[in-house]
């Protein structure tokens, strides 16, 4: 066999490990997106079941996102620490015990206490999948390469109203949450032995030292903090994230309650916005990843998506006038899509932005601070809704992506290096 031969297998073979593990990752993200689903389609039956009120529910929500966004400051320093594989391996295997607990609970008290080990193990999730994404990809590469991993999370999404609906309808409730148990357990050994050894790549980035280099936590932060660029990122975060966390964990509870669906029903509807939504991401970091190969500065060009994918907020404002479970449908794909896409933008602008040996660490604060608004806005949602009904939040919620969008619009475009063309 020649020199040229065992390159190109070579080649091959590193090709091939590095898009098995890209569909594991893709897997941790399926699971995750599966899981956290759960209580949100069965809020209703939840609420007959556990005599649980709007408020209540409210609670149960907090009790998630209060660990999940503190401990967004600290999963980010231990991923950037300890790497993605035993990080990964770790929380994937909590959040099953999570699941496993929640699917045991008899009462609110015991549904909070699985959502809170599920807060504390999902916040290392997202730190973790981008560093392994920035360590494998090149710049015009990892839009594409992190929407592909999004591409089987939505797959998650897409299954779980009418898999909730049909176990629940036919085995009860607690399956529900029983059978997703197992399926993390499989997907955290799968993910462990499977990422025993990095694909090499050569590292194209040169904005920072090689991320092996052990930097002191307090210099971590530091890199993230004193950078005016990631700040406006984070605003624009801190302004969005509330409403995509509202949208995530009230809109069965919407169309059962304000449109008198089953459960049933909206098993067989819910699929679709974010089936439609992967694809439309999909297409959209395809295009991201263009601009940067034909010279866009990659932050410009992940800019261009979330100002372009914006203008589809004003049918939100539609939303709470609708009576047709099709129309509501399809505004809810809408806003899934423009939600998805601004989260997949941001998420691979951030990783642009930070010191390569500050990724994760910036990802973290960035998750926690937009989780603390989250928090603050979902805290007094059930209260709003038992006493005003789902118009008032869905019409605040509707604005703050135009917020953040005008605001980041507004920094970056004062800035003229991202005005520009410029090779990478």
């Amino acid at each position: 066999m020649t020199t040229l031969d065992n390159e190109l297998l070579k080649n091959k073979r590193q090709m091939l490990w590095t898009s098995a593990l890209l569909v594991i990752l893709g897997g941790v993200l399926f699971f995750f997106s599966l899981d956290r689903q759960i209580v949100s389609i069965l809020k209703t039956t939840l609420m007959i079941e556990m005599h649980v009120t709007n408020t209540g529910y409210s609670s149960l929500i907090t009790a998630f996102m209060i660990p999940y966004t503190l401990m967004y400051f600290i999963s980010g320093l231990v991923v950037d620490r300890f790497g993605s594989r035993y990080v990964l391996t770790g929380v994937v295997l909590l959040m099953s015990v999570a699941t496993l607990v929640t699917g045991m609970a008899t009462s609110l008290t015991g549904l909070m206490i699985g959502r809170v080990i599920l807060g504390i193990a999902e916040s290392g999730t997202v730190p973790a999948l981008t560093l392994a994404i920035f360590t494998w990809f090149k710049a015009e590469q990892r839009a594409f390469a992190f929407q592909i991993t999004n591409l089987i999370q939505s797959v998650g999404l897409i299954i779980a109203p009418p898999f909730v609906a049909w176990m629940t309808l036919s085995s009860g409730w607690r399956f529900a949450f029983f059978i997703p148990a197992a399926t993390g357990l499989a997907v955290a050994l799968l993910w462990f032995f499977t990422s025993r050894k990095t694909p090499p790549k050569e590292d194209t980035d040169s904005r920072s030292p090689a991320a092996t280099v052990t930097v002191p936590v307090a210099q971590r932060y530091k890199m993230v903090l004193t950078s005016k660029p990631i700040w406006m990122l984070i605003i624009a975060r801190l302004l969005t994230d509330p409403f995509w966390f509202f949208y995530q964990y009230w809109q069965v509870g919407f169309m059962q309650e304000k449109l008198g669906l089953t459960l049933a029903e909206v098993g067989k509807l819910l699929w679709f916005p974010p089936l439609a939504s992967v694809i439309g991401v999909l297409g959209v970091c395809y295009w991201s990843d263009r601009l940067v190969a034909k010279g866009y500065d990659p932050t410009r060009a992940r800019l261009i998506i979330i100002w372009s994918c914006t203008c589809l907020a004003p049918l939100t404002f539609f939303l709470p006038s609708v009576n047709n479970p099709l129309v509501a449908v399809g505004i809810m794909t809408a806003i899934n899509f423009m939600c998805a896409s601004w989260l997949s933008m941001a998420t691979i602008m951030m990783g642009g932005l930070a010191p390569r040996v500050a990724i994760a660490t910036a990802i973290g604060v960035m998750s926690a601070l937009g989780g603390i608004t989250s928090i603050i806005f979902n805290g007094f949602v059930g209260s709003i809704i038992d006493a005003l009904g789902y118009s008032v939040p869905i019409y605040f919620g509707a604005a703050l992506h135009p917020l953040g969008a005008i605001l980041l619009a507004v920094f970056f475009l004062r800035n003229k290096s991202f005005q520009k063309k410029q090779i990478i």
